[in-house]
């Protein structure tokens, strides 16, 4: 009982840092400079929404990779996510896949999140936050991109008002090197 208290108390802690920063994280309006640019994107292995298996292994050095980290209850995530989707979806044929990485909440909820917006969107499941700590990602939303040849190229912190403009400019410097 104790033990499940210690649970519950650090999975709280831990919505309540990344919801504070979720809400400043709104504010900010260009690619962080993020200690993780230029180095080798970090692999993980996960399960997805639908029960498969993710290998972050298997995409990247084939593909551009966008991972995009957020939750159902973060507004600017929830705005940001159809621009992602969107975006990604038309560079898919130039090589792009978009990953949206749920942090720490149920599958189910995840499930009537995507119902209510109709969205459709491949989900890699962060229940305990270890793909998150990979990334260093502490306010959300927090976008990740990476190059054909597995380096994380940009990352964007917060929801930036922006958000289309700069990943279509990003998005077609790294189809361009392919």
């Amino acid at each position: 009982m104790m033990m499940a208290r210690a649970s519950l108390s650090a999975a709280g802690a831990i919505a309540a840092v990344l919801w504070l920063g979720c809400d400043m994280a709104s504010q900010n309006d260009r690619p962080s400079d993020n200690p993780l640019v230029g180095r080798k994107a970090p692999l993980f292995t996960a399960a997805m929404l639908d029960e498969r298996s993710f290998d972050l292994a298997q995409h990247v050095g084939k593909n551009v990779v966008i991972l995009d980290f957020w939750s159902t209850w973060c507004g600017p995530c929830t705005r940001s996510l159809p621009t992602l989707s969107d975006v990604a979806a038309e560079y898919k044929d130039r090589g792009v896949e978009f990953f949206a990485v749920d942090i720490g909440e149920t599958p189910e909820d995840v499930r009537r999140f995507l119902e209510s917006t109709s969205l459709d969107l491949a989900v890699v499941m962060d229940p305990d936050g270890a793909i998150s700590d990979l990334y260093l990602v502490e306010p959300i939303p927090h976008t990740v991109i990476i190059g054909t040849d597995g380096t994380v190229r940009f990352v964007h912190v917060g929801a930036s008002r922006n958000l289309r403009a700069e990943l279509t400019r990003e998005l077609d410097q790294l189809v361009a090197r392919s």
